[in-house]
C-alpha cells in the first residue's frame, strides 16, 4: 500500500541526515504521494524521525493528509477503522494514534489486538520507538549512533557498511528500538498436527516416523503425478499409513503440462541413469516438483488446520537436486508467513534435512521403520531394479549400517 521509514537514536545529533534522506528517497518506490517526515524530541537526548510515502488507492476520491498521524506511521489497511472510531473523511490509518497504547512494549502489543487488517507500524513513545508488523515488512539497520528502518531491504542497502545487511523484523512481532526487546504477536492456536509429503520412499517414511516419535499427530499426503512407480508407491503409502496409525490423503497432480523431458514421466524407463552416476546428478529431474508439491501441501494444511508440512529432503540428495538443498526449505519456510491468511501459521519441517542416506537408515532402524514397505526405485517393476541411482543409494546405506536390507531387488549389488 505504501512505505514507512524513520530512525531512532538515544544520543544528541545521532541521526545522520544524509543517511536518513537516502532511505527516505529509496522508500519512494512503494508510493509516490507524501514523503512527509516529522521529528520527535524524546526524553533525555533521544530523538526519532518517522515518515511515509503513500500509494493512494485507485478507489479513493479526494486528497488525504499525509502521515505521520500524531505519533504513528502505518503501512497496510485497517478494515475495522470505523468500529475503532474513525471519523467521517478520515483515512483508516488516522485512528491508530488514538487506539494504540505506547506506555510500554506489552501494552503496545496488547493494543494491537483491536486491529483487523494488515500493518507495519512505527509509533513514538515517551522515550522510545515501537515497531510492529503482522505480515507487512519492516527492515532495520544499525548505523553508528542510530537505528534506521524502512519497509523494504532495498531501501537500506545503499547506506549499509561493507559486509552488513539490513535485518528483517520477524513477521507477527513487535520491537522496542531502545531496549532491542522483541515479543511475538499471538496467532491462531498452534497445534502438533503434521502433514507429511509422503512418496512411500525411504526418506519421507523415516521423516514421518521421526515426527510420530516426537509426539506429532501425523497425516501422510501422497501426490500422484504420473511417475513410473506410481501404482507401487500409492499402494505402499497406504500400508505405511496403516502401520503408522496415520491417515493417508492421496491427491492427483496433472503434470502433463510441466513434465518437459523428464525420464521419470516419459514412456522409456531404459534411459534412467544407473549406479553412482544416477545418484550424483539429477538425470531424472522433474521440473519444480518439490515446489509444486509443497505449495499444494501448504494449501491443504491451511484449509485443514495443520500447523506443519514436512518432507523427506535430505543432505545427500541436496548435492544433486536443488530442491533437496536445506536452503530451499529454509527460504520457503520464511515465505510461508506471507503465503497463508493473516494470523495463520504453517511451518515447514525437514526432519532428515541434515542427514546423509546411511544416517537416515540408521535413524529409521532405531525407530523400527518398516523399510520392507517402502519403495525407492524409479522403475515400475514388481521388485526394485537394483540399478538406478536410488536403488544404489539404498543398498549402500544398509551395507554401511551392517543391517539387513529387506528390499527385493532384480539385481543386487555386492
Amino acid at each position: 500500500m505504501c512505505s514507512i521509514y524513520g530512525a531512532y537514536t538515544q544520543e544528541k545529533n545521532g541521526i545522520d541526515p544524509i543517511i536518513l534522506n537516502t532511505v527516505r528517497l529509496g522508500a519512494k518506490d512503494r508510493g509516490r504521494d507524501g514523503g512527509r517526515k516529522e521529528y520527535f524530541g524524546l526524553q533525555g537526548d533521544a530523538y526519532a524521525v518517522m515518515g511515509n510515502w503513500r500509494a493512494t488507492p485507485t478507489t479513493e476520491i479526494g486528497k488525504a493528509p499525509f502521515q505521520p498521524y500524531g505519533r504513528v506511521v502505518h503501512n497496510g489497511t485497517i478494515a475495522n477503522d470505523k468500529e475503532l472510531g474513525a471519523k467521517e473523511g478520515e483515512v483508516d490509518s488516522m485512528v491508530l494514534d488514538r487506539v494504540l497504547n505506547s506506555d510500554n512494549l506489552v501494552s503496545f502489543r496488547k493494543s494491537l489486538n483491536q486491529i483487523k487488517g494488515s500493518y507495519a507500524i512505527g509509533m513514538v513513545g515517551t522515550d522510545r520507538v515501537f515497531l510492529a508488523t503482522n505480515y507487512k515488512p519492516i527492515y532495520l539497520l544499525k548505523r553508528e549512533k542510530a537505528i534506521y528502518f524502512s519497509s523494504m531491504e532495498r531501501h537500506l542497502l545503499p547506506v549499509c557498511e561493507l559486509g552488513v545487511r539490513p535485518q528483517r523484523l520477524q513477521p507477527y512481532s513487535v520491537l522496542d528500538l531502545k531496549s532491542g526487546v522483541s515479543v511475538k504477536i499471538p496467532r491462531e492456536t498452534h497445534n502438533r498436527r503434521a502433514l507429511v509429503i509422503a512418496s512411500a520412499g525411504l526418506d519421507s517414511t523415516t521423516a514421518a516416523y521421526m515426527l510420530k516419535a516426537e509426539g506429532y499427530e501425523v497425516t501422510l499426503l501422497h501426490f500422484t503425478y504420473g511417475c513410473h512407480a506410481e501404482k507401487k508407491e500409492t499402494s505402499l503409502v497406504q500400508r505405511i499409513g496403516k502401520d503408522l496409525n496415520a491417515d493417508v490423503k492421496i491427491i492427483p497432480i496433472n503434470y502433463s503440462h510441466f513434465a518437459g523431458g523428464s525420464s521419470l514421466l516419459n514412456n522409456d524407463e531404459e534411459n534412467i541413469a544407473e549406479g553412482i552416476s544416477g545418484a550424483e546428478f539429477a538425470h531424472e529431474w522433474v521440473p519444480a516438483r518439490n515446489l509444486l508439491m509443497i505449495s499444494n501441501a501448504v494449501a491443504y494444511a491451511e484449509a485443514n488446520s495443520f500447523a506443519y508440512v514436512a518432507l523427506g529432503n535430505n543432505l545427500e540428495e541436496g548435492g544433486a537436486y536443488p530442491d533437496n538443498e536445506e536452503e530451499f526449505t529454509h527460504l520457503l519456510d520464511i515465505a510461508l508467513d506471507y503465503a497463508v491468511h493473516d494470523g495463520g501459521c504453517v511451518r515447514l519441517l525437514a526432519p532428515v534435512g541434515k542427514l546423509m542416506k546411511h544416517e537416515i537408515v540408521n535413524k529409521g532402524l532405531g525407530l523400527g521403520v518398516p523399510y520392507k514397505l517402502t519403495w525407492s526405485c524409479y522403475k515400475s517393476g514388481d521388485k526394485h531394479c537394483g540399478n538406478c541411482g536410488p536403488c544404489f543409494m539404498r543398498q549402500t546405506a544398509f551395507r554401511r549400517n551392517y543391517a539387513h536390507d529387506p528390499t527385493l531387488y532384480e539385481v543386487s549389488k555386492p
